[in-house]
């Protein structure tokens, strides 16, 4: 019934059990309390064992085995007490009691124990209890043999070490059926009783005998030794009594290592010499105590009432268990033998998988490799590679398996070298390869997708021998190899392998996907680039702006002043007079900034241009000859050539502002000194969504420097009086206007290339929409 019960609900129930069980006799819990009492005398001590005949006649017998230097017949109760002192009566009732609760002359079927009816023990409690009384004894002698330590009293260190297991005769007695599984799986599997006791009933010893501890309220340095002996010295916690809790595990580690009596745990975690420094002992006090406990160990059974006789079949009994441990170690040697030549064989292949691996390989090639390593470890056969293809912006993790993209079959030769390789469309239904278990190799029905590879796989002599091995990595099965082995080697020894195979598959598919995501990155980083150039140009222009319409405020009213006397100075003073051209002059400078502030004013408020559609033909024919007139007005001294090879469609735009933005192009054209002619041109884009508009010179160009900072306001390469710099960056804020964009490409002594591109479908600007509402 416990079986069926969940696992915490179990381990609930046995605790519960372990906590029904009955109590320490009257007389243990009275002599218990009287000496953890600062007020008892020996008296009450004395009258309260008195009270119990039997527990007289252990405690008298004790006395006189303990070599205390007294005669038989001078030996009473009272100076036995005296002698023994309290706390070693207390340790002996303790001792005594414990040892009648649990004999198996008295230990009976319980009323409603389902498990116990007709439940045969392997728990060999006689041998247990030698155990235990082996640890008690040699946890003993250790301590005498060290006065000088005052954390570990002699007395102490007996009832510890004898009630140090006290967990497994709990546990054996409230689940006896289940316990005697215990057994008889630890004794088989050579291994720790506690580990089973986990597994099969959930919940060990040590916190079974912890519980009944406390339910005893038996003293703390008990509860802790019975709780936490057999853990390292260095896990545990730092208690007053923490050295005690060591001697207790150092004596069960030295009376298992003698095969006296039974503990069911055959593990040796540390070496014996490491326990000793770690406690601070000294080893030849521990050998000593060794060479005396096979007598002590006579004397004191006797003593307790545990055996009529401790002959030499306890003796010869240890040697016998000595013996099966012996060869069961011996058969499990062959077996690591065994599997250690296996194990070699695998690592070799590892390692020769390695000495071929180079970094950057593609998965086609890695696949090739993976099955050649098959090969050579396997031998020659049928081998085949199944992995599904990654779609196109699959979102999921690198090298896991992902049918959307189809399946890469790959069939290779006997001795696994590549045949073929296809892509092919995944079965409507088919199977999860991600899902499967990579554990184990698995022989696999392959029915189900038999009609989708049977075509590929033409050199298979008989497909329904072919197996799948699932190549496991870190994020998933990465592949599926097939092949037709009938032996290999145990899964336990060959995983390593297959997840060598399957990291190097998975790590082939990271690296194409880190390929085309670098190369994508690469592409963002150049669009970010363009879009923070840009960013900063816009901001650049909005503070310039709110600088120019402070400063065209500021200077509009005095340059009117100034403009207006000049011209009327130079009307009334006489013409040709140094006077007269003075104030000429002063004129047209203040008409030149005049100029500039408009162009500020430009920034300031960006004009909103009146889209419509026009002619592009006529836009540009109209800013050639605007060029022309401002430039001298004679066509022969400026050659500019317009070439138009298609029909282009009418493009919406505000035609004066285009024009004026072409004509700006041109006349950094003319001015570059070009050697042959200046050239327009005009198309459509490639993917037909706007027009392209080229002003072409041959000319002096640009350096980097200069064409870096082009469409930057009031920057030029010219003398000093030649331009103030607003050219080009009228021009880039009309085209912008537009939804355009303008680009300069330029090489010094080589010329220019100036592109407008103009959407052909204008966008909707926000004022314009603001209009429309």
């Amino acid at each position: 019934m416990i079986a069926e019960l969940t696992k915490p609900r179990r381990v609930e129930l046995i605790l519960r059990q372990i906590d029904a069980l009955p109590t320490l006799p009257a007389v243990a819990a009275h002599l218990l309390a009287l000496t953890s009492s600062d007020d008892s005398n020996a008296k009450q001590v004395i009258d309260a064992v008195r009270s119990d005949p039997a527990l007289t006649a252990k405690i008298l017998s004790l006395c006189r085995s303990a070599d205390r230097g007294v005669r038989d017949e001078a030996i009473t109760l009272d100076k036995a007490v005296v002698l023994l002192g309290f706390t070693a009566v207390r340790n002996v009732v303790l001792s005594v009691s414990v040892f009648e609760m649990f004999d198996p002359d008295r230990d009976g079927e319980r009323d409603g124990d389902t498990e116990a009816s007709g439940a045969k023990r392997r728990f060999p409690r006689d041998a247990f209890w030698v155990h235990n009384l082996a640890v008690a004894i040699l946890a003993e002698l250790i301590a005498g043999g060290h006065p000088g330590h005052r954390d570990l009293n002699r007395d102490e260190a007996f009832v510890c070490g004898l009630l140090h297991d006290v967990g497994k005769l709990a546990l054996d007695h409230v689940l006896p059926k289940a316990y005697s599984r215990i057994v008889e799986l630890a004794d088989l599997n050579h291994g720790n009783i506690a580990e089973y006791e986990r597994k099969i009933v959930g919940i060990d010893h040590h916190t079974a005998g912890k519980r009944l501890a406390e339910q005893w309220s038996l003293p703390h340095v008990i509860q802790d030794c019975v709780w936490l002996h057999g853990s390292g010295y260095e896990t545990l916690p730092k208690l007053d009594h923490r050295r005690m809790i060591g001697l207790v595990t150092l004596a069960d580690n030295l009376v298992r290592r003698q095969q006296l009596g039974y503990s069911g745990n055959h593990a040796f975690r540390q070496p014996v010499d490491e326990m000793v420094a770690q406690l601070g002992l000294q080893q030849h006090i521990v050998d000593g105590a060794l060479d005396k406990l096979h007598d002590e160990l006579k004397r004191r059974a006797q003593a307790l009432g545990m055996h009529d006789e401790m002959s030499g079949e306890q003796v010869l009994g240890s040697i016998q268990r000595a013996n099966q441990a012996l060869g069961r170690m011996n058969r499990a040697l062959e077996s690591q033998g065994r599997a250690a030549e296996t194990q070699a064989k695998v690592l070799d292949a590892i390692g020769r998988f390695h000495h071929h691996a180079e970094p950057g390989r593609s998965v086609e090639d890695v696949l090739d490799r993976v099955v050649a390593s098959a090969c050579e470890a396997f031998g020659p056969g049928f081998y085949g590679m199944l992995m599904p293809c990654a779609a196109e912006n699959d979102g999921g993790e690198p090298g896991t398996l992902n049918t959307s993209g189809g399946w890469l079959v790959n069939q290779y030769s006997a001795e696994g070298k590549p045949l073929q390789s296809q892509v092919i469309d995944a079965p409507p239904s088919a199977p999860d390869l991600a899902s499967l278990d990579a554990t184990q190799p698995i022989g696999v029905d392959l029915m189900a997708i038999l009609p989708w590879i049977a075509d590929y796989l033409v050199d298979a002599d008989d497909l329904r021998h072919v197996k799948l091995m699932p190549l496991h990595s870190g994020w998933g099965t990465a592949a599926v190899l097939l092949h037709d082995r009938p032996k290999l080697p145990e899964w336990a020894l060959l995983a390593p392998l297959c997840a060598t195979w399957g990291g190097a598959i998975a790590a082939a598919g990271q690296h194409d996907g880190a390929k085309r995501l670098g190369e994508e990155l690469a592409a963002a980083n150049l669009a970010l680039a363009e879009a923070q150039d840009q960013l900063l140009r816009t901001e650049s222009m909005a503070r310039l702006g709110e600088m120019a319409a402070g400063a065209a405020h500021e200077m509009n009213n005095p340059l009117a002043v100034i403009s207006g006397r000049s011209q009327l100075l130079s009307m009334t003073l006489p013409a040709g007079t140094r006077e007269q051209k003075a104030a000429a002059q002063v004129f047209a400078e203040a008409h030149r900034l005049s100029d500039l502030i408009t162009a500020l004013h430009m920034f300031a408020e960006p004009p909103q241009p009146d889209r419509k559609p026009a002619d592009v033909l006529a836009l540009l024919d109209g800013a050639i000859k605007q060029t022309k007139i401002d430039h001298g007005g004679r066509e022969n001294r400026l050659p500019i050539f317009l070439q138009v090879r298609q029909e282009l469609p009418p493009v919406a735009m505000d035609v004066d502002d285009m024009e004026r933005a072409v004509c700006e192009l041109l006349a950094n054209a003319v001015q570059a000194n070009p050697k042959s002619a200046v050239q327009v041109t005009a198309k459509l884009e490639p993917g037909g969504d706007a027009v392209m508009l080229q002003v072409i010179d041959d000319g002096d160009g640009m350096d980097g420097h200069t064409l870096d900072h082009a469409l930057d306001p009031f920057f030029s390469n010219k003398p000093a009086g030649r331009r103030v710099g607003m050219g080009l960056p009228r021009a880039d804020q009309l085209v912008q206007a537009h939804g355009g964009r303008l680009d300069l490409q330029s090489e010094s002594a080589k010329g220019t290339t100036a592109t407008i591109t103009l959407p052909l479908e204008a966008p909707v600007s926000e004022s314009e929409a603001a209009n429309s509402e």
